[in-house]
């Protein structure tokens, strides 16, 4: 023991409770994410060899971004759901390349789809949960050893 009790009682209980428990939760969404991170790193490779290859500008635009919980909102997660974006969403040279990853992936009146991210999607699709448990434990051993967590 630590040799000394403490006790906590009123409003700094209260307090504490609901600092305890945004720490969870905020633990909770970084490691999903971690593990969400893990599943999308080869999706991402892949889709980068597959990508256009016209100036470059596509492949390097290839990444991934948090969608923060206002997104998540608009997006229709529920509020403990943690999500992802996989895609061309990047500026490369000063020009953002989403709308046309969307061009090459859909097609459009006067371009032939040329999809990269659906069929790097589709090669990477086994192994999914291995690569997501891989990555939340790596996130929590991480954790571990910075004494975040115990």
């Amino acid at each position: 023991m630590s040799g000394f009790e403490v006790q906590v009682s009123g409003q700094r209980l209260h307090d504490m409770q609901h600092e305890l428990k945004a720490l969870e939760n905020n633990i909770r969404e970084r490691a999903i994410r971690a593990g969400l991170v893990a599943v999308a790193s080869p999706i991402k490779k892949t889709a980068k060899q597959l990508a256009p290859a016209d100036s470059g500008d596509m492949a390097q635009a290839i990444g991934h971004r948090n969608i923060n919980r206002r997104q998540r909102s608009r997006l229709g997660f529920k509020p403990d759901e943690v999500g992802i974006l996989i895609g061309a969403n990047r500026r490369i040279n000063g020009r953002w390349q989403g709308r046309k990853g969307l061009w090459h992936e859909h097609g459009t009146e006067h371009m032939t789809p040329n999809p990269f991210l659906a069929p790097a999607l589709a090669q990477n699709q086994s192994g999914t949960p291995q690569r997501f448990y891989e990555g939340l434990s790596k996130y929590l051993d991480r954790q571990r050893k910075r004494g975040t967590i115990q």
